[in-house]
């Protein structure tokens, strides 16, 4: 892995909006076909995925809207926190907490060219006593042998070095593998940045 490949994204965020029990999800549903495609073409972010939890669904026990962003360039990500979309989440639903990593690694997947349905998230906490390097090199490693599976449209691998949690975010164009702990549902995907350079690739 090359850490300062410029093509990479390199910050991630995935905050998590818990809805109650009783909500209707069909609200969110058209939250996302109606303000999805406003980020199509938003500066600096490479990717956002849509992603929907519900009660009953994929082994989910709960309601919830949880967009996952990769970030091309930090000013797109702040310019959508201080003066963006951000604004609607906060008007909707109230300020959510919003963690963020670092990317290690981004990879494309034999369905990139597809509209993913579904996303997985893995996430794993860094023993104190190891160093982070004996860990982060084989799960790059393991990121990218993970990537070329059938069905996968793209993977990251992200961490957060504060609480040292490591999180692989995996895109699929059908159903999540229920190896993955928690699964959502993608109603949409806005890919600006990685559109540009996937563009840029086509000699």
């Amino acid at each position: 892995m090359d850490f300062d490949d410029r093509r990479s994204p390199v910050h991630a965020m995935h905050y998590e909006i818990t809805l109650p029990a009783d909500y209707g999800m069909q609200i969110i549903h058209r939250r996302v076909r109606e303000r999805g495609p406003l980020l199509d073409e938003f500066r600096g972010l490479g990717l956002k995925a849509y992603g929907v939890r519900e009660r009953g669904v994929d082994g989910s026990v709960l309601n919830q809207y949880s967009p996952f962003y990769l970030w091309h360039d930090p000013a797109g990500m702040h310019v959508f926190l201080w003066e963006g979309g951000f604004r609607g989440i906060v008007d909707d639903f109230g300020r959510p907490p919003v963690p963020h990593w670092t990317v290690l690694a981004f990879e494309e997947g034999p369905a990139f060219g597809t509209t993913p349905r579904a996303a997985g998230k893995r996430t794993e906490t860094l023993p104190r006593e190891v160093l982070p390097g004996d860990v982060i090199t084989p799960a790059l490693a393991d990121l990218s042998e993970h990537s070329q599976r059938d069905g996968v449209h793209s993977a990251a691998l992200v961490i957060d070095p504060r609480g040292w949690e490591l999180v692989r975010y995996t895109l699929w164009a059908e159903d999540a593998p229920d190896e993955d702990p928690v699964r959502y549902r993608i109603g949409h995907v806005s890919m600006p940045e990685l559109a540009k350079l996937r563009r840029g690739r086509q000699w």
